[in-house]
């Protein structure tokens, strides 16, 4: 069970951390482009590295906490849903305003809170993505397991 919960962790931030550093490209991109300047001499200042992976870190555990990998009703799913996209906005907005990736005005916080959609859909496409793959492969062992005889279903 711990190892289950710890590979369900670890794959969360790495679909954080991945999509994260995705919008990091992507805006740096158009902030270099906006200001006249040439993408093929851009550069990304270090510390935005580990700034991206605290914030995968930090959204993952969160992620794992409000959103374990356990069946339940339709209402509490989106209940949950909602409070999870909440929680790792706010996280990002944090974290983002002390590391300096926006400005702290209406479009800032605005275009930092669709950022995080983006984010949020693509981690929960992987997420859903690997748990149909295991889904998958658990119902052809149990067809072999059934058209061999070995199992009563």
């Amino acid at each position: 069970m711990r190892r289950e919960r710890l590979k369900r962790i670890l794959n969360l931030i790495a679909s954080v951390t991945t999509g994260t550093l995705i919008a990091c490209i992507v805006w740096h991109g158009i902030t270099v482009i906006s200001s006249g300047g040439d993408i093929r001499e851009a550069q990304v200042p270090y510390l935005i590295l580990p700034q991206v992976l605290l914030l995968g870190i930090l959204c993952g555990v969160e992620s794992e906490l409000i959103m374990p990998g356990v069946e339940r009703r339709p209402k509490e799913s989106w209940l949950r849903y909602v409070l999870h996209y909440a929680t790792v906005t706010a996280t990002a907005l944090i974290c983002g305003y002390f590391f300096g990736w926006y400005e702290p005005d209406f479009s800032g916080i605005l275009l930092m809170c669709l950022t995080s959609v983006g984010i949020y859909v693509f981690a929960s496409y992987l997420k859903y993505h690997r748990g149909k793959k295991d889904a998958d492969a658990m119902n052809v062992c149990l067809k072999e397991i059934q058209e061999n005889g070995k199992g009563m279903l």
